[in-house]
């Protein structure tokens, strides 16, 4: 490691996404000095290793003219600026021409770049035409429109925004009656079903080439559209070229996840989205030989003595692994008892609780018992 450079990190988050409380470990692994921008009691400014923490008002737009001052302030530049969220992306796009949010935004192709990642209508055109395998679609404006993708596509049918996060702007629609309910306010994409397993890959690019990755079944989910709940590792020889391909097309820089369907009948791919944002499953890779505080490293040029060589997934056996506190909500919510019970007597399961992060720990332990008390605050778009 380069010990002549001091390795500065900033989070800047708005989203009060329990998954980025995962990134301050993997960069103080890393060897980086972390500080955090952002919203009053985001999960990250709960890391025992964040430095520095700067306070916004609990607005995006607040935080994206915070972060401008911020920047603008600094008399030593950041290594890498991390934008933790989909809703702060959004906010930048809209700022996409004042040159400190080019610099900032994870992309080095500039606006195409930026559409890639902002828009999922773009996202989906630019995959099928680079032959990429996604879902048969339409982009529908009105209802004639979506009456007709639903004659084409089949039931059940599933709608997207153009912008969303945490399964939140997707709709399953199970036949045309259900179909004739819904009321178009903007242009959305009209997706063929695709039955097969739910997959994802998390991975770290650089200036849009794939240094590190490693992939897994969701095996469970909070939610039949929400985060994670468990995953089993997988190694899908796909996945490399799928990568490139993607990182072509954003020049993505920086920590992501995709996820696509293992196709029933053939075993083919299938891509759904990419999240262009750091995922909660980032700090698993080293069970399966792939350390992303190693990548991180490479990522930075903080380290050049492998020759940005990383090891590649090992196969591993069948094994579900439990996400804290994911796994905990799903079985409240779907009132899974032995689920709930594992956790509280199966102690191979204790070691996936933060104990390395104890007021995380603390905050998630709240939340848990929030929720068995019925309180409705604690949903799954705060657990991504």
């Amino acid at each position: 490691m380069n010990s002549q450079h001091h390795y500065r990190v900033l989070i800047v988050t708005y989203a009060h996404w329990e998954g980025l409380s995962r990134l301050p470990a993997l960069l103080h692994e890393a060897g980086c000095e972390i500080s955090v921008l952002g919203v009053p009691d985001s999960f990250p400014t709960y890391s025992r290793f964040v430095k520095h923490q700067f306070i916004s008002p609990n607005d995006v737009d607040a935080v994206v003219a915070d972060l401008n001052v911020h920047l603008q302030g600094q008399k030593n530049k950041y290594d890498w600026i991390v934008i933790g969220d989909d809703p702060l992306l959004y906010a930048l796009e809209k700022r996409r021409n004042e040159a400190w949010v080019k610099a900032i935004f994870p992309t080095i192709v500039g606006n195409r770049g930026i559409d890639f990642i902002t828009s999922k209508s773009v996202f989906i055109q630019h995959c099928q035409k680079e032959q990429i395998v996604v879902p048969d679609f339409d982009l529908c404006s009105d209802f004639d429109e979506l009456r007709a993708a639903g004659e084409r596509l089949g039931y059940p049918i599933v709608l997207k925004d153009a912008q969303g996060f945490a399964g939140l702007a997707v709709h399953i629609v199970e036949n045309e009656a259900a179909l004739s309910k819904i009321h178009l306010q903007q242009q959305v994409i009209a997706q063929r079903f695709i039955y097969g397993r739910l997959a994802s890959a998390a991975a770290i690019y650089r200036e849009g080439k794939p240094i590190a990755w490693f992939s897994y079944y969701r095996s469970r989910t909070w939610g039949d559209l929400g985060p994670s709940a468990a995953i089993e590792f997988k190694v899908f020889p796909e996945i490399e070229k799928l990568l490139t391909q993607l990182g072509n097309l954003s020049g993505f820089n920086g920590l992501c996840g995709i996820d696509f369907i293992e196709q029933e009948e053939t075993g083919q791919l299938v891509l759904l989205e990419q999240n262009f944002r750091p995922t909660l499953t980032m700090d698993l890779g080293r069970r399966v030989g792939v350390d992303f505080s190693k990548a991180i490293r490479i990522l930075l040029n903080m380290d050049t003595s492998n020759g940005n060589h990383m090891p590649m997934q090992k196969e591993v056996r069948k094994n579900i692994v439990p996400l804290f506190p994911q796994d905990v909500f799903r079985a409240i919510d779907a009132k899974d008892h032995r689920g709930l019970l594992k956790w509280l007597w199966y102690p191979l399961w204790w070691r996936e609780m933060r104990w390395a992060e104890p007021f995380i720990m603390f905050l998630n332990l709240r939340h848990i018992i929030l929720k068995l008390r019925g309180d409705k605050k604690v949903s799954t778009g705060r657990f991504v």
